[in-house]
């Protein structure tokens, strides 16, 4: 590929010491730093006599991983097998909340089905490709499926999505600080005090507890000068779900490649219009609201760290529809479902995670309908005022299923629309001090 002059000596290098550290093929370690592309090395592995199909086969999805699932079943359920380690099937969908197909083809093949979502044309591309026009029995006399640069390319899409879920595991955990403030949570022996001894052990996150229960999210009349005083007017759960938020802030800080001080503004903004959208509709009381509109989009963080060299190249002002198709093309997973994977590795709460996977579509939830109804709702108006769309009579017609979902009539919504236009932006300091 030197001699070809489709990359330097100096991009082999870069490629082969990233290759030692993750063990991932030379030619995938040359497509993640952007040196190589998926088009290219096809085009130029194809053009070799001799060794291409051999060559290339080494980029396919294997045979028995697509002879798991039959043609047809494929073709209805809008699914593609990626990936089988041991007992559990790495599976392409479309829709991966259809808990009848996934029982189904657990059934079928007798394992663990892990489903993973996937635009509609990646899934229709991959099953063009890998499934037979015919799909016959194979016979043990047939030859081997021609190998094609069109598999090639859907197998490394399909490998790259799976590098990336998996890499997800690879993220900082939790600390020690949530998991100790989660139990006290379910004792009623422990104390608020004891609550508060073991944040205070955890001065980075004491530091923000205290700057969060002085936002204007919770609008207390005093300010809250001790962490004791803090877990005293929040109450357990609340105060857990501000720890987790908090370590959460601590885990992602910093990086050159990605604004994170305006992510985690933009974020609070979220948050505190979520609080006054739960008020209003009668759910003020309903622990999770806060963190839920605070985390609602770590899984841009999450693929940022995963891959940060293809994230920054996604720009950071896209939303909606554009972002997710952006994410689509350049990751092959949305920052929806990376952040719903990484909520899984923490074993967040039910509330936290739909909302983070459904606030684009909260029409999907499944469980936690109005919590999610009013993160979608909160985004969408918070965005509106940074972006200076006001137009508080076309804002509120679009706003009309989320305000249906949580039962929200027309005057309390204009009367809450102008409170969240009000709101002053929250910039969150990282000594552990918020100012309007």
């Amino acid at each position: 590929m030197i001699e070809h002059e489709l990359i330097t000596s100096g991009q082999l290098k870069e490629a082969l010491d990233k290759q030692k550290k993750s063990g991932e093929k030379i030619v995938e370690a040359l497509i993640d730093l952007g040196h190589l592309t998926v088009e290219q090395f096809v085009r130029f592995l194809s053009g070799q006599p001799g060794v291409a199909s051999i060559e290339l086969s080494n980029y396919q999805i294997p045979d028995d991983v697509i002879a798991l699932i039959p043609n047809d079943t494929a073709i209805e359920n809008e699914i593609f097998p990626i990936d089988k380690m041991g007992k559990l099937l790495t599976l392409g969908m479309v829709c991966p909340l259809d808990a009848k197909t996934i029982e189904e083809i657990e059934s079928m093949t007798g394992l663990r089905v892990k489903p993973i979502l996937c635009s509609p044309t990646d899934i229709k591309n991959a099953i063009s490709q890998y499934y037979p026009k015919n799909a016959a029995p194979k016979d043990e006399s047939s030859p081997e499926p021609e190998v094609t640069p069109e598999k090639v390319e859907t197998g490394l899409k399909m490998s790259k999505v799976l590098k990336l879920i998996s890499g997800m595991k690879t993220l900082p955990a939790l600390p020690e600080t949530v998991e100790k403030v989660k139990e006290a949570m379910d004792d009623l022996s422990v104390s608020p005090n004891e609550v508060a001894a073991h944040i205070i052990m955890d001065p980075p996150i004491a530091a923000k507890v205290l700057s969060v229960a002085n936002s204007a999210a919770y609008g207390f009349p005093n300010r809250v000068d001790t962490v004791e005083l803090a877990v005293a007017l929040l109450g357990l759960r609340e105060t857990y779900s501000i720890v987790l938020s908090a370590a959460v802030m601590n885990l992602f800080e910093t990086s050159q490649l990605f604004d994170y001080k305006r992510y985690w503004e933009e974020a609070m903004n979220c948050a505190s219009a979520a609080k006054i959208i739960a008020k209003a509709c009668g759910k003020g009381e309903d622990k999770g609201i806060f963190t839920a509109g605070l985390l609602h989009d770590i899984g841009r963080i999450a693929l940022l760290e995963t891959d940060s060299e293809e994230y920054s190249k996604i720009n950071f002002n896209l939303i909606d529809d554009d972002l997710i198709q952006a994410e689509q093309e350049f990751m092959g997973v949305t920052h929806t479902e990376a952040g719903f994977e990484l909520a899984t590795n923490w074993n967040l709460p039910s509330e936290i995670s739909e909302a983070i996977r459904y606030h684009h579509n909260p029409e999907f939830s499944e469980q936690n309908k109005v919590t999610v109804a009013i993160v979608a709702l909160s985004e969408k108006w918070t965005r509106s005022k940074v972006l200076g769309n006001q137009n508080k009579d076309s804002l509120l017609e679009q706003s009309e299923p989320l305000l249906k979902t949580i039962q929200m009539n027309a005057d309390t919504a204009s009367v809450t629309f102008d409170l969240v236009a009000g709101l002053e932006p929250v910039f969150f300091e990282w000594n552990g001090e918020s100012a309007a």
